[in-house]
């Protein structure tokens, strides 16, 4: 609880509210929460000038994350613009001419049929499921191992795209760099290595076409995606030399933005560290000497 005397920097009590103060919300009817209750909270408050230190050091910190989150969507919208020119032939890199092939998807990718009990396998066999794929990101976020499920799931292989069959809006999707198991709600489509590069369609599956026709889904609660559909759609397939160096500008921009989301993810935790030490006090700041006055000041005063 606060005195009535105490100052209080207003960028220091935001960090402290939203980092160290932990409302219990009433929970009735319309859960909320009363003036008595905030009445009730201690604040540790240092002197004015080392709040004012606090939180110069923590809105730094606020904007470095700020500037990572702008970089971070700059990258993504411009990934996303030289997939639109590189997928589709009008903008190609140099060295490359001639004209592109429509074909089916179908004609180079296939769904890998291949189910299997998780008891066949070794028990710890990694196992995927939906939960494991990062949203719109193609980010792996974790596994399972088959020892942990009873439930038939579908094999995968390395370079397979695993893409969420189930509610297909959700734009899950993975290139695998080794082998195991993954849930039957996701597609292992395993492609035609004579025909198209692996990285080459891992990028056409990310593509408005390809996205549009899983969506034309059955089932209303639990949609999930027709392979029946979205074998017939047709994409441009430039040879295979082209495909392999547009995969590869495309893996590059992957890298770039993995490297920047983990930048992101330490700088969001060093910050709840460092928030942890200066609100607590458990660690303090040098703050600079306060000023003297000079000598005609002190005889004036």
């Amino acid at each position: 609880m606060l005195g009535s005397k105490v100052s209080m920097d207003a960028r220091y009590f935001s960090h402290f509210i939203n980092y160290g103060v932990h409302f219990a919300v009433e929970s009735t009817g319309v859960p909320q929460l009363t003036a008595p209750q905030v009445e009730g909270y201690y604040l540790p408050v240092p002197s004015l000038p080392e709040q004012r230190a606090i939180a110069t050091v923590l809105s730094d910190v606020d904007e470095l994350i700020g500037s990572l989150e702008a970089l971070i969507v700059k990258k993504r919208a411009i990934k996303r613009a030289a997939m639109q020119e590189l997928l589709t032939g009008r903008t190609r890199l140099p060295g490359f001419g001639g004209e592109w092939e429509m074909m089916e998807i179908s004609g180079f990718v296939q769904i890998r049929g291949r189910k299997t009990s998780p008891d066949v396998v070794g028990d710890d066999t990694p196992c995927v499921e939906l939960e494991h794929i990062g949203q719109g990101n193609g980010r792996l976020t974790g596994h399972g191992t088959a020892g942990e499920t009873s439930s038939i799931k579908y094999r995968y292989e390395p370079h397979d795209i695993l893409f969420g069959r189930l509610r297909p809006y959700l734009r899950k999707w993975w290139h695998a760099h080794g082998r195991g198991v993954c849930s039957t709600e996701i597609w292992p489509l395993v492609v035609d290595r004579s025909k198209a590069d692996s990285g080459f369609v891992y990028a056409l599956v990310q593509t408005d076409r390809f996205l549009d026709a899983a969506a034309t889904s059955y089932g209303t609660h639990m949609p999930r995606a027709d392979w029946n559909v979205v074998a017939g759609v047709e994409f441009p397939l430039p040879p295979l030399t082209e495909q392999q160096a547009i995969a590869a500008v495309l893996a590059d921009m992957d890298d770039e933005l993995a490297a920047l989301e983990r930048q992101l993810a330490k700088t969001r935790a060093m910050k709840q560290g460092m928030m942890q030490e200066l609100l607590t006090g458990r660690v303090r700041l040098s703050l600079p000497p306060p000023k003297q006055p000079e000598s005609g000041e002190a005889r004036n005063a």
